[in-house]
Formats: C-alpha cells, sequence, structure tokens
C-alpha cells in the first residue's frame, strides 16, 4: 500500500519515511506501506502504478490558485477514479498578513471543500490545523510560529519548523482515523446524560450504581461544565474531570464527553461581552442560557481550542471513553448572528466566494431598487429594513453563517484529532439550520437528536432513514432522545402510552445505530427543563418511562448477538435530503413553506404506502439505488445534472420535482428561455410557468382513470408532449400546460396534491413507478405504521418489522423464515398489533 501526497511541484519539508514508520506503528498491519511525495509538473499521475489499495493526497502543500483546483484537481480526481484509488482533498497552506487575528477560507479552500463534497471525498484540513494551532498560541507564541513568505513582503506563513514538528502526529492520527479504524465503537452503547455538576457526590454515586445495574452501559456527560473545568480565565480545575472520569470507570460505564463550548462562564461574558450574539433587531443575547456567544469571535475560538486540548490531554488517559461530542446542538437556540465579530468577516468570506464585486452583483441582481454595492465593505447584512431583502443577500448570509461555524467545530475536531485517537461526533437534528455534511466530513460518527410524539411515530424512522446515509459508515449515534415526554417550563408535553419505546429502540438498533442515549438519567431539579421526562425522577424514584426502559436494555441484549453476525443492507430506493434545499426555501417560504414538514410529507407519501426509503443528500452515487426521488432541489447545478443523466441513461427510474431546478445557486430566478434552465432543456419542455395552487377557481387538478386529484402549494406547470400515461392535466388559468412530465424512466412532478395520503396520483406513482424498485417486497411488503429494516449475514436474510401506531397492521410474508428463536413463520398475512415489534429471519438460497 502506498500513500501519495500530491501537488504541482512544492515538497514540505518532512520526513515521509518516518512517518511511515510512526503509521506503521500505530497500525501493524500496514508492514509494506510506503509513504512518497509526487511533484507533477515532474512525474504525471497517470505514470504510476496506483490500485484501489493506496491513498492519493490531492494539493498538499501551500499551492494553487482557483484554476488550479477547478480544472487540474477536477481532471485528477476523475481519472482516479478510474484506478479505483482512495482519494484526498488537502486544504492549502495559507499565506496570511501577520495582523490577522484569524482566517476565514480562501477562495482556493472554498473550491476544495465543493469538489470534496460534489464527489464525496475525505478532506484533509490542513489549513484548519494549522489556523487552530495558531489561533490557540499565546500572542508572543504566535510571533514564534511565523516566518516572511518568500511570495511577498507582507504575507506570512507557519514556519517550516514548526510545520515539520507538529504535522506528522496530526497526520498519523488523521490516517489512523480515516482509513484504519473500520470500527468506530466496539460495543451497542445503552444509557443516558448524567449531569454531575448539578448533584452531590452521593447522588451521582447513586446513580451511576443504579445505572450499572439495570443493564446500562453508557454515560453522556460534559457539553454544559465548561465552569468546572476553568472556574476561572486560564485557571484549569482538570482534576474535576479526572475524578469523574475515573468514578464512571470503577461503576463499569463508558463515556460519551462533551466538548462544554456551548456554555461559556460568567466570567467570559464578562470579561468579553463584545462576544455574545447580536440577533437581526440589534439586541445582544445576554448571559444566563446557552449558545449566547459567537462561534465567530476569535477570544471565543481561542479560549475553546485551549479548553479543547485540556480536556483532550485527559481524555486519552482513559479507555472506557468512546467518544468526545463536538459542541451540543448546533444552531439549537439561535440562528444568524450579526455580532462585530461577523460584521468583520463578513466581507472577507464574501470577497473569497465571489472575488470580485462585480460577480456578486450581477449573481445577486443588484441593479434592482438601486442595491449595487462598490465594493464588498459596503456590503450589507441582512438585518432589519422597510420589506425585505435582496433572496441573493438572505441566501449568501445564511449560507455564511453555516459555513462559518463549520469552520469552528472543525478547528474544535483538528484539536482532538492532533490529541487523541478517541472517535468524534456531534448530536446534530432535523430542527437546526445547519451544513451537516460539511460538518460531519471532520467528524467521525453521526450522532443525532431527536425526541418524536408517540402520535407522530414517523418522525423516528425518518431520523434514522436520514442520518446513517450521512457517511459512508454503518455505524451511527442517537445520542439524546426521550423515555417518555419532552418538556421545559415554558412547554408541558404529554407521555409516551407504555410499549412505544421498545419499537424505536428495536428498530433503531437494527438500522445501524451504535448507541441509544436518554436524556436525561436523572430529572433536572432547576433552570429551565425541570419539566422534562427522566428515567428516574428529582427525588430519584422511576419516572413514567422507567419500565419500558427496562424492557429497551433486555431487547439490546437479546438481539445484539445477531447484530454482531449481520450487516446493515439498504432500500434500493433514495429520498434525496438537501440542507441546500433547507437553506433555499428559509430564504423563499412563499409564507406557506418550511422544509422539515414539506420533506416530511413527502416521506409520509411513501412510507405510508408501505415503501421503505432512504434519505440521502445529493452528493451519493445515485448507481448504489433502483430508484431515486429529488423534490425542493432548488439549484440543479452542472455536476448534478450530469449525474442524474448518467443515472438514467444506466436505467434507474429517476422522479424530480417539486420545485426542483427552478432557481439559481443565489437563489434568482432562472433567466433565458426555459424556465427550469438546463433540467428544463433535457426534459424538453417549454413555456414553463409557477403559481400558487389553493383556490377553486385556479387550483391544478389532474385526472387519474376516474379519480380527480388536485394541488396545493406553488406548482410548476409546462407544455409538453411527454406525460404520465392514465394522467391527465385539467385545464384552468396555465391553459393546456401540463404538471406531471414522464419520458421512460425519467418523471417530473410538478407540484404535490393537496392530500398526499390518499392521493389518486401518489397511488399511481408508486404502484406503477417507484414499487416495482423495491427489492423487499419479493419477501415481505408492509403497510402504512409498519417500519422495516433490512440486515444480511452470509446465510441469511434478516428483517426487522415493527409497528409504530396504536393500530393492528397487516403484513405479507412471500417466504417462509422463522424469528430469533427459531419458530416458524409461514407465508401470508401476518397481524403486528398496536407497538408490535418481530424479527423474520429468511435463509438465503443458492
Amino acid at each position: 500500500m502506498t500513500i501519495y501526497f500530491v501537488n504541482e511541484h512544492e515538497e514540505l519539508p518532512i520526513n515521509y519515511s518516518k512517518l511511515a514508520k510512526e503509521l506503521v506503528r500505530k497500525v501493524p498491519s500496514l508492514s509494506k506501506l510506503a509513504i512518497k511525495f509526487i511533484a507533477t509538473d515532474k512525474t504525471k499521475l497517470s505514470t504510476l502504478n496506483i490500485d484501489q489499495n493506496d491513498i492519493v493526497c490531492l494539493g498538499f502543500g501551500h499551492h494553487f490558485n482557483l484554476d488550479y483546483v477547478e480544472s487540474t484537481v477536477v481532471q485528477q480526481v476523475k481519472e482516479l477514479e478510474v484506478q479505483h484509488a482512495q482519494i484526498v482533498l488537502v486544504t492549502e497552506l495559507r499565506y496570511f498578513h501577520k495582523n490577522e487575528t484569524y482566517f476565514d477560507k480562501s477562495t482556493d479552500n472554498l473550491a476544495i471543500h465543493q469538489l470534496a463534497y460534489d464527489y464525496r471525498l475525505k478532506v484533509l484540513d490542513l489549513c484548519s490545523y494549522l489556523n487552530t494551532l495558531y489561533q490557540q498560541a499565546s500572542s508572543l507564541k504566535q510571533a514564534e510560529m511565523l516566518e516572511l513568505s518568500s511570495q511577498s513582503s507582507d504575507l506570512y506563513q507557519i514556519k517550516m519548523s514548526v510545520m515539520n514538528q507538529l504535522l506528522p502526529k496530526y497526520l498519523v492520527n488523521w490516517f489512523y482515523r480515516r482509513f484504519f479504524e473500520r470500527t468506530i465503537t466496539k460495543t451497542y452503547s445503552y444509557g443516558a446524560s448524567l449531569y454531575p455538576e448539578v448533584w452531590d457526590s452521593s447522588t451521582n454515586r447513586t446513580d451511576m450504581t443504579s445505572m450499572h445495574d439495570i443493564g446500562m452501559n453508557t454515560v453522556r456527560i460534559g457539553e454544559f461544565f465548561w465552569d468546572k473545568l476553568e472556574p476561572q480565565e486560564a485557571h484549569y480545575n482538570m482534576k474535576y474531570l479526572i475524578d469523574l472520569l475515573s468514578q464512571l470507570k470503577s461503576h463499569g460505564l463508558q463515556v460519551i464527553l462533551g466538548i462544554p463550548s456551548p456554555t461559556p462562564p460568567r466570567w467570559f461574558t464578562l470579561h468579553y461581552p463584545e462576544a455574545r450574539i447580536v440577533n437581526k433587531q440589534g439586541e445582544v443575547e445576554e448571559h444566563g442560557s446557552r449558545q449566547h456567544v459567537c462561534t465567530n469571535n476569535p477570544i471565543y475560538r481561542k479560549k475553546v481550542y485551549q479548553l479543547t486540548r485540556a480536556i483532550a490531554q485527559v481524555a486519552k488517559q482513559f479507555d472506557n471513553i468512546i467518544a468526545i461530542q463536538v459542541d451540543n446542538e448546533f444552531k439549537c437556540h439561535v440562528d444568524q448572528c450579526f455580532c462585530e465579530s461577523c460584521r468583520k468577516l463578513w466581507p472577507q468570506w464574501l470577497k473569497q466566494k465571489y472575488q470580485a464585486i462585480e460577480q456578486l452583483n450581477d449573481a445577486w441582481g443588484t441593479n434592482l431598487w438601486s442595491e449595487r454595492y462598490p465594493d464588498f465593505d459596503s456590503v450589507v447584512m441582512p438585518t432589519k429594513t422597510p420589506f425585505t431583502h435582496n433572496s441573493g443577500l438572505v441566501n449568501a448570509f445564511r449560507l455564511f453563517t453555516a459555513d462559518t461555524l463549520n469552520d469552528f467545530a472543525a478547528g474544535v475536531a483538528q484539536v482532538l484529532i492532533s490529541e487523541t485517537n478517541i472517535p468524534i461526533t456531534h448530536n446534530t437534528s432535523l430542527n437546526f439550520n445547519l451544513m451537516n455534511y460539511e460538518l460531519f466530513d471532520q467528524l467521525d460518527v453521526v450522532g443525532f437528536d431527536t425526541y418524536p410524539m408517540y402520535d407522530q411515530y414517523w418522525n423516528f424512522p425518518i431520523n434514522l432513514d436520514l442520518w446513517r446515509n450521512l457517511k459512508n459508515v454503518d455505524e451511527f449515534f442517537l445520542l439524546e432522545t426521550g423515555a417518555s415526554h419532552v418538556g421545559y417550563i415554558g412547554n408541558y408535553v404529554t407521555p409516551h402510552p407504555k410499549g412505544y419505546l421498545p419499537t424505536e429502540i428495536f428498530l433503531g438498533f437494527a438500522s445501524g445505530l451504535k448507541s441509544f442515549m436518554y436524556w436525561p438519567y436523572r430529572a433536572q431539579p432547576a433552570g429551565v427543563e425541570q419539566t422534562h421526562g427522566a428515567i428516574v425522577t428529582q427525588t430519584g424514584t422511576p419516572d413514567l418511562g422507567y419500565d419500558d426502559v427496562l424492557v429497551g436494555q433486555k431487547l439490546v441484549q437479546k438481539f445484539v448477538p445477531l447484530l454482531n453476525d449481520t450487516v446493515v443492507k439498504r432500500s434500493k430506493i433514495a429520498l434525496v435530503y438537501s440542507d441546500n434545499a433547507k437553506r433555499e426555501m428559509h430564504v423563499e417560504t412563499g409564507g406557506i413553506y418550511e422544509y422539515r414538514n414539506t420533506i416530511t410529507q413527502f416521506y409520509k407519501a411513501l412510507v405510508s404506502r408501505g415503501i421503505s426509503v432512504e434519505l440521502v443528500p445529493d452528493n451519493v452515487d445515485f448507481r448504489d439505488f433502483n430508484c431515486v426521488l429529488m423534490p425542493y432541489i432548488r439549484d440543479v447545478n452542472s455536476h448534478l445534472l450530469a449525474k442524474m443523466k448518467a443515472f438514467t441513461k444506466a436505467g434507474g427510474q429517476l422522479v424530480i420535482g417539486p420545485l426542483t431546478g427552478d432557481r439559481t445557486a443565489e437563489m434568482t430566478w432562472i433567466r433565458g428561455h426555459n424556465g427550469l434552465g438546463e433540467l428544463g432543456q433535457w426534459l424538453g419542455i417549454k413555456n414553463v410557468i409557477q403559481y400558487l395552487s389553493e383556490d377553486e377557481m385556479t387550483q391544478a387538478e389532474v385526472k387519474i382513470g376516474p379519480s380527480l386529484d388536485k394541488f396545493s402549494g406553488l406548482v410548476t406547470m409546462f407544455n409538453t408532449d411527454k406525460t404520465m400515461k392514465n394522467v391527465e392535466t385539467i385545464p384552468t388559468v396555465a391553459d393546456d400546460r401540463s404538471i406531471v412530465y414522464q419520458q421512460n424512466n425519467l418523471l417530473y412532478l410538478g407540484g404535490m396534491p393537496r392530500d398526499s395520503l390518499n392521493s389518486p396520483l401518489w397511488d399511481e406513482l408508486v404502484d406503477k413507478v417507484i414499487r416495482p424498485c423495491d427489492m423487499d417486497r419479493q419477501f415481505v411488503e408492509i403497510d402504512w405504521g409498519i417500519f422495516k429494516y433490512r440486515r444480511e449475514s452470509e446465510n441469511e436474510i434478516q428483517f426487522y418489522l415493527a409497528n409504530m401506531s396504536t393500530d393492528s397492521v397487516e403484513y405479507v410474508l412471500h417466504r417462509t423464515g422463522c424469528d430469533e428463536n427459531g419458530d416458524r413463520i409461514n407465508t401470508g398475512k401476518h397481524a403486528l398489533h398496536g407497538f408490535e415489534y418481530k424479527l423474520i429471519r429468511i435463509k438465503k438460497v443458492g
């Protein structure tokens, strides 16, 4: 095996032979590992004998310009994909001005991250690592780290001697995490969050003992106790953490350890009041809750990175720590910030993204209303204005917010990578405005929180179907969920009925979860979340969900041997979920749209008809699926369109829309002769119009056989002679335009029926187009309320079925099987009662 570091000409002064030896020492199975630097101005990649076991790192060093990324690196990626090499993109080692307090991404690095997204490649973020190293250093140390660059009299770089000293350790740890530690966690975790900072030592010992006694093996701690670790600025009390971890270890408990960056102590906001978040109305968020400080503030970043390093140096001493969680629920309570740090960073970010102010003006269409900007410093932030801001501005600022947050998170990750081998995670959610793929690119394992109501049970499997597909691994973590009910002092919430919770546990582990964690173990006695359900009450007695938590523990114990002997097998039907689409729907809501509700309605239209579906980002390999559905992807760029064309050409079934391809990347409307741009040209449709279909006199309608279906929301209608068989658009205000396009295995849906759960059009769409792509239906067919996950071993196929509804629901088995005890299950119809679950094991034939 060979690891190639590739650049056009520059070679960093690293002892590659020594680096290889260090990596072999960490991974003894790599006895024949070689690490080489390749200068492509002397040696072409095509002349090397690269195979699928080799790792090729493109752009290692101070390199390039935008053209190098968008032409040379892209071509290298395409060539290496043909050779099936393992490709890594490396961010450039930037030159910078000495007076910069920290650095945003360069134009080239923005392009590197976009390329990594498009091709689903790993990013070795050396720029982030060195920036983080620089940011956490003292002023004196920063000066010692720098040297004048040979490129310019006012540009500086990290000294080569510093890089040569620090990079090898970081690189060894990075490659170990990304390529050689194949199993992230060895065990299945079942446990809950503890808050030892809230309780006395006697209560903490009681809870640790009780958790172990009821079969829990993992606790989650630390995401809020910054004040315990740094009670005064720069005075750390790591003995608190050491003692706590030692107690947990003595009780036989594994730990998911949080980095407590969401809760800067009072000394921080007193010393640095300017770091607090400023909302759109110009109001400053006060100390007293959490997430009250802006992640773009340079002092905050410095303090967090310093604290993270101190925590990591303790954590690596404890082998019972199975993961480190970065922060807690990014953007849970806040979204955009308009503080002075953001105000300074905003024009810098714009300059790197657009390069020239005229490109920004053209992209946003600022000739309208005399909005045109003379330079990047003059571009406003989207604060209060009399009407509303330009859609391009609003979209860009939301992108800036998510991108710079990811810069902060990546910095925390680089500190942890440089210090430990402990897997890194974060607890994201469907509710927050993030760019999750890019966020987790720098982390090891996807984690999420969800608190579904039992009467909206589909909100649990939609999380499983989404988060297990974000990274190319089968392991993912549920880090918070309720044993019974959620709540805080401003909102009381009803509890789950008994028996519901085990359906979540059963399906969760079947889908690939490696942790199922409750929040919290003991209910909060103070603060704001005292009304939130727990496993035990504030007094230590069983709370409402206690009995089902015990049932869940027995389930885990019973099924772990079967889970260990099998692997996850995904559905062949994919529904594209896009954080870009979520952002774009924030920009243009039309007063009716909210992405989570909208995509959930689409998901329900599928699962209510017995279709198991994977929610995937648009950068997945479509070739892994038989059918791909792409609703609400407003901007279809050329790379994505090429994937769509290749997928249909290879025979894949593609369903596009509603509201796909109708906007630019800047959320402006498509110009030119076709309202859907290049997508519309591919479909061959003409005269595209959009309007709100709500009023009885003007709403869009279709006839499916004898049935009529009505549309609501924004509809896209067009002229085409390629319509869906048995579906006729009824003329209203759109004249003779159609709302559904179909040509062989390509279909465009121009709107969403008013009642998609009872829609004749959706019945037709699923029965004729989508269901034939379902590879599970030869074994088992399910109905609304039942959810299904498939696993396989060498000898058998396993289907994990759970009825999450309160009603009895039938499924049909087409192949004889047996349950986990070996009892026979015959073919034919079977009923699952409310909250009942079943494993069906079917022997493979041939």
